[in-house]
């Protein structure tokens, strides 16, 4: 007989009572810190919001004085978080306006669940946050676990599900999202995210990048339009423009986690992204070519500085923080997030700035660490006053002191501390004395309270270089295989949870200093290393290079069957020497893969697939197909294989998949039999939000005697979800030739498609 499935308790219920879901019989067990013994299968269930050690711990470091503040902080953190996204702004006009819609479809009075109950309280409809720009960012008091609970929710469950899988949305807590915004991010800035994974903020500053750009042009556009005379047809700005000439390097220490990087990145399709995977506190610095044939260092405009943490702010996600949660945590990973933010500082350009961030609401992660920062820089570095900016953006001014508390006790100074204790402990774990408090101006960072704005806890400051850092790495005089003096190699052994936006990591940390030693030797004297480090270090991508002279000829064949008129080819990239796909890069992107100087750069992906080529359907003029991902970017560039259609059309494609010619009316039904065999693009016909489809283009393929776009199942079923499509019954047809003609074309493209996605969303379909 099969065994009965037991429902899981809900551990948020605050009349869940762990005694009365213990398990029993023969039970696997697994072992946790402290060699407890715990019940592997109910593990996860038997976890109590509540730890008077962390309640204890946040008392004595005296972050909140109000005794009552204090407590609402803390009932709070025992309840889920809001249900939270943000609109991407990188899809289009059309399908901005399609969630926009949608969306204020679901707050009208008519939308059917306006007084809802969950649990015992009022679901709060959604509505965009007082501090977000733009009202691009929303929330709702749903939690993400309680859609299944009522069917009167499914409306809204639909629109998250299929928008969040087309990358329409990212969901995304609510004070993830604020780091990226004090960066102030200009289109030209070259952008480094050090603690990338899983991306969610790097997706936030990609689109940022581009917004601005755009806002940029429309100016540049409006001005030109101004002197012409208003005859837009005169004006020489090209499509080129609206890709914006810097670029976000994203970077994580973990090879598996700069694969949800890509799966993130992807979703929006920028040519202005690479993806890296160093350990952040050795993130190489870069070089461009001059034009004389000199190098010079690229130092960054933009740093986000997003430590790996103990993670003690998101207990509202990440319940088993409650469980787990120890003195040490803060304490092991300090003198790592002091190494991260360093390296952080000396890959900065003179007045560019940095923006340092934890999810962690511990001094020791935070105000320590900045103040350590400010004290190593020599007057290099300082804090900027954010105070005035989004002022609906509820903060608390950084502490100016704090105590140090461990296992074996509270000691407010380091000399408070036993002697044989000392040389644990780092005298960096404590705060500066109180008039270097005043003079770092520690109140100018930023603590992000749970009770404050119904989000999870966070630190945010925001740094500025003001000169160059003390031993300034690129200053000193030397061949650029020469290594700085005195650099530091520091090695780390790290255990990496990663919870949706969250990254909480236990750290190992050991250094070797190295001075004068060329870099080869360098090499040989950290392989030993290497070889007992986790697998996740290892590397074997194939590197992104330049289009061959051979490959350059096969591009001008692209050129003119798709008729690109003034497309920057110059800015192609390919991989490998056998590789089949041609990627967009952005004019940054192009000057640091182009460059041999920066061969030592771990990359795993970069810039924008653009051309797929195949050669399974015999001799065709042009081998080479033109990705989804790209064809938003690309259409502008396009003077042939064109075709413009109907929403209705698009519809009906859906529908049939791969429609015969006879299928669309006799105007598109000539195009595609003149047209020769291979990609081209559909253009939707209509004014902005005449239909729920128009402006958007697809990549589809012209066969024989059928079409079918080059889209992915799992992407045509979250279009037909968006566009609330409902397909017909399946009718048998009697033109089983030209069906088995539709059968064999098809199915090498379509594996082809799935070969193209991430590893990930392949195991998804």
């Amino acid at each position: 007989m099969a065994k009965k499935r037991v429902k899981k308790p809900n551990t948020w219920d605050p009349n869940y009572n762990k005694s009365n879901n213990s398990g029993s019989g023969n039970d696997a067990y697994i072992t946790t810190a402290g060699d407890k013994k715990i019940d592997s299968k109910n593990f996860w269930n038997n976890i109590e919001p509540k730890s008077e050690i962390f309640e204890q711990y946040y008392k004595a470091m005296g972050i909140i004085d109000n005794e009552e503040e204090f407590k609402k902080m803390f009932e709070l953190m025992g309840k889920p978080l809001p249900t939270t996204f943000r609109i991407n702004t990188t899809i289009g006009k059309s399908l901005q306006s399609l969630v926009i819609d949608q969306l204020k479809e679901l707050v009208s009075e008519s939308s059917g669940y306006k007084d809802i109950e969950i649990d015992g309280e009022l679901v709060e409809l959604p509505s965009p946050f007082s501090w977000y720009p733009n009202e691009m960012a929303w929330k709702s008091s749903i939690p993400k676990k309680s859609f299944k609970k009522n069917p009167e929710l499914s409306k809204f469950h639909h629109f998250l599900v299929h928008h969040n899988q087309q990358g329409n949305i990212t969901r995304q807590e609510a004070v993830s999202m604020i780091p990226p915004l004090f960066l102030d991010v200009q289109s030209h800035y070259n952008i480094l995210d050090m603690c990338a994974a899983p991306g969610s903020k790097t997706t936030q500053i990609l689109e940022d990048l581009h917004m601005k750009h755009n806002l940029e042009n429309e100016e540049i556009i409006k001005r030109s339009l101004k002197v012409d005379g208003g005859d837009s047809g005169s004006s020489n700005e090209k499509p080129s423009i609206y890709i914006p000439k810097g670029c976000i390097i994203a970077n994580d220490v973990d090879t598996n986690r700069c694969y949800m990087l890509v799966t993130q990145t992807t979703r929006l399709g920028s040519p202005a992204i690479i993806v890296t995977n160093h350990e952040a506190q050795n993130f190489p610095l870069l070089y461009s070519k001059n034009s004389d044939g000199s190098e010079s260092p690229i130092y960054m405009d933009r740093i986000l500085c997003d430590v790996p943490c103990s993670g003690d702010g998101t207990t509202r996600k990440n319940p088993e923080v409650w469980k787990k949660w120890t003195h040490a945590g803060s304490i092991g990973l300090h003198q790592l997030q002091i190494k991260i933010a360093t390296r952080g500082c000396q890959l900065l350009k003179v007045g560019g700035r940095m923006v340092y961030s934890t999810c962690s609401m511990n001094p020791v992660e935070n105000e320590a660490v900045i103040a350590q920062i400010i004290q190593k820089s020599g007057g290099s570095i300082k804090l900027v006053d954010v105070s005035s900016q989004y002022p609906s953006l509820i903060r608390r001014p950084g502490l100016h002191s704090w105590t140090v508390i461990d296992k074996a006790g509270n000691f407010p100074t380091f000399e408070s501390q036993p002697e044989d204790k000392k040389y644990k402990l780092s005298k960096t774990l404590w705060p500066p004395t109180p008039q270097e408090a005043i003079d770092m101006h520690l109140e100018y960072c930023m603590r992000v309270y749970p009770h404050l704005q119904d989000t999870g806890g966070f630190f945010i400051a925001v740094l500025e270089k003001v000169s160059d850092c003390p031993n300034q790495i690129g200053k000193k005089t030397g061949p650029l295989n020469q290594i700085d003096n005195d650099q530091t190699i520091i090695t780390t052994t790290a255990t990496t949870t990663t919870t949706d936006n969250t990254t909480t990591t236990d750290e190992k940390t050991t250094e070797t200093t190295i001075e004068n030693q060329p870099k080869k030797q360098i090499k040989n004297d950290r392989q030993p290393k290497l070889k007992e480090r986790d697998k996740r270090q290892k590397f074997f991508e194939e590197p992104f290079t330049v289009p061959s002279e051979e490959l350059k000829k096969e591009l001008d064949v692209v050129s003119k069957f798709y008729g690109l008129i003034e497309f920057p080819m110059g800015n192609l990239l390919t991989r490998g020497k056998n590789s089949q796909k041609i990627y967009w890069a952005s004019d940054s992107v192009l000057s640091i893969i182009s460059n041999e100087s920066n061969n030592s750069l771990k990359v795993i992906n970069c810039a924008l697939k653009l051309f797929q080529r195949h050669d399974g359907l015999g001799a065709m003029e042009c081998a080479y197909r033109i990705s989804q991902d790209s064809v938003l970017w690309i259409e502008p560039f396009l003077s042939k294989r064109i075709i413009t259609m109907t929403h209705d059309d698009l519809v009906m494609i859906f529908k049939k998949n791969e429609p015969f010619f006879t299928d669309f009316n006799e105007s598109i039904c000539d195009q595609l039999k003149a047209m020769e065999p291979g990609c081209f693009v559909i253009k939707i016909s209509g004014a902005l939000r005449e239909t729920l489809s128009s402006g958007m283009v697809f990549s589809a393929w012209r066969g024989k005697v059928s079409m079918h776009l080059l889209v992915s199942k799992q992407e045509i079923e979250s279009y037909k979800g968006i566009f609330h499509v409902i397909d017909d019954p399946v009718s048998p047809t009697n033109n089983t030739a030209i069906e088995s003609v539709k059968k064999d074309e098809s199915k090498e493209i379509s594996s082809e498609i799935v070969q193209d996605q991430p590893k990930e969303q392949k195991d998804q379909n």
